[in-house]
């Protein structure tokens, strides 16, 4: 980015028509101007420039001379490679200038602001459009130019202001408003300072909400250009700096941005009021979110990465529910967004339809959009359950994921269906098949089995009025069994919907040593609900021996 040379070159054109305006322009003629003003941008880079003086005379108030005139650069690839600027297509510019004397200096003043308008104009390979036209005016209400021949080096100043009410870059889907660039160069360096009232992400859902920009970029003598800056959006909420470099000579520089905590309250808009699209996929966040960006350029192009920090985050992806998710995720790109494989997030808590607790994720998020959990592993039911590797796509997930089970305290698997007077004791293992389909997160088919044996029991302080049944009965004999069942092996099956009701089925192998003398018995319950409808609706001893089961009801005592 050759920005002095650049400076120098644009404004070559008003230096000449100063000189040659106050030494001789009106013998000379607005032709004669022209033409060597044109000869001096063709000399500069601009091999298709052509300049045209329309009108020339003295200004009101004897402050100088007036021209007025038009511009064309013509093809910028000309003038792109004499400048080592990566530009093509058409500027063009008009109006009238003043040529004065002040000082011994002769200066340029725009008669108001020069329109200007940009034909198929391409920076860096990516297309900028101006359709409402540009200005260039004279800044901080000083002359444009100020060109003195006693100066010992760079006897050229610039103060120019390039104001644009609407700037679109399609490629990159951004819309910047109100912009202002204000350029500077002096004996001792060069700068710029850029304003954007508004820049837009025009993406649906858009990756983050409109922004207001300040830019500063200064070079001294032929160093690098420092920058600097700052954006923020969301009334506040979003606040980001930028600071890096630019090393002209080798064409190379870095940009980093680095955005404050975002802090989202658990009753706020969430994600949607710093990112439209983020909060298509998590639904009412809250925690705090910060991180960096960084963007590196050099002949062969350009490079992104960042970091995302994430701490305390809870959120709704769809029927999951996550908690307590803190981590530092890296970007090895920011468009499209890829995260490398082996970042790790911990997660104080997944529903999946079970609750899953102090989970750790090792992923990768790949440019195909998915999702890639090479290790996944929580606490649950004072157990362990680990994932088999999967991909899933975040927005849309469809699949399964088979969770494995290990060392689950059967004790704690049932307080989470919380039936009143239920308990367990022994450890079991199994497998648990996470359906992912229609927006709907469902556990389809998991098994637990026992490891040894252990007991199970259910001796309410007040049965419900559905289990207070006859002596004799079925319903009252099962309940005596189960008031100290101890199972040689107990095998669980688990069914249920996340934000929906869990439904487990128990099959019983064992006795109950103060039940019919500790009569081997196998026991089969599924439980969806309220006991007393579970055993009820659910009730299944069909694998009782039949003469047991005749004792149970008193059949055996019929004939007596």
């Amino acid at each position: 980015m050759r920005l002095g040379r650049a400076i120098a070159g644009t404004a070559a054109v008003a230096a000449t028509l100063a000189v040659v305006g106050l030494g001789g322009a009106i013998l000379a003629g607005p032709t004669l101007i022209g033409g060597t003003a044109t000869e001096m941008l063709r000399k500069v880079g601009f091999a298709g420039a052509a300049v045209t003086v329309t009108d020339l005379r003295v200004a009101d108030g004897w402050r100088g001379l007036r021209l007025e005139f038009s511009v064309d650069s013509g093809p910028l690839d000309a003038a792109a490679g004499a400048l080592d600027l990566p530009m093509s297509g058409r500027l063009t510019l008009s109006g009238a200038l003043v040529v004065g004397l002040e000082g011994g200096a002769v200066t340029v003043t725009p008669a108001g602001c020069l329109p200007a308008k940009a034909e198929t104009l391409m920076v860096a390979g990516q297309p900028l459009n101006l359709p409402q036209g540009a200005d260039l005016c004279a800044a901080r209400e000083s002359p444009l130019l100020r060109w003195s021949p006693d100066a010992l080096t760079d006897p050229l100043t610039v103060a120019a202001e390039l104001r644009a009410p609407r700037l679109d870059a399609p490629a990159s889907s951004l819309r910047a408003e109100q912009v202002v660039l204000r350029l500077g160069l002096e004996a001792d360096g060069r700068r710029v300072d850029g304003t954007v009232g508004k820049l837009t992400n025009l993406a649906k859902p858009a990756p983050v909400v409109p922004l207001g920009v300040a830019v500063q970029a200064a070079q001294a003598g032929e160093g690098p250009w420092k920058i600097g800056g700052t954006a923020k959006g969301a009334n506040g909420l979003l606040s980001i700096t930028f600071d890096g470099t630019h090393d002209q000579a080798a064409g190379t520089g870095r940009l980093e941005a680095v955005v404050k905590p975002i802090r989202l309250a658990p009753d706020g808009p969430g994600l949607a009021a710093v990112s439209p699209l983020a909060a298509t996929f998590l639904e009412k966040a809250s925690g705090t979110l910060s991180g960096k960006a960084t963007v590196a350029w050099t002949a062969k192009g350009l490079t992104t990465g960042g970091q995302a920090v994430v701490k305390e985050l809870t959120a709704a992806a769809g029927p999951v529910t996550v908690a307590g998710v803190s981590g530092n995720v890296a970007l090895s790109s920011l468009s499209p967004p890829v995260v490398p494989a082996g970042q790790k997030l911990s997660v104080g808590l997944l529903d999946v339809g079970i609750p899953l607790t102090d989970g750790t994720l090792l992923f990768g998020y790949g440019r195909n959009g998915r999702l890639d959990v090479d290790r996944a592993e929580w606490r649950w039911a004072g157990g362990m359950l680990r994932a088999d590797p999967f991909e899933l796509a975040p927005g849309k997930p469809k699949g399964t994921v088979t969770l494995h089970a290990d060392g689950i305290d059967a004790a704690k698997l049932l307080e989470l269906i919380a039936v009143d007077g239920l308990e367990a004791s022994g450890r079991l293992a199994g497998t648990l098949p996470v359906l992912f389909a229609d927006d709907k997160v469902t556990l389809n088919g998991g098994v637990l089995e026992s490891a040894g044996p252990g007991t199970l029991r259910y001796d309410p302080a007040k049965p419900p009025a559905g289990l207070k049944g006859e002596e004799g009965s079925p319903t009252a004999m099962l309940m005596g069994a189960l008031t100290n069942f101890r199972y040689d092996s107990l095998r669980i099956t688990i069914d249920g919907q996340a934000g929906g009701e869990l439904s487990a089925g128990f099959s019983l192998r064992g006795s109950n040593p103060s039940f019919y003398d500790g009569y081997p018995v196998a026991l089969n319950l599924k439980l969806s609900g309220a006991l007393d409808r579970i055993l009820r609706q659910n009730l299944d001893v069909y694998r009782i021996p039949d003469t047991l089961r005749d004792r149970m009801t008193g059949f055996d005592q019929k004939d007596q």
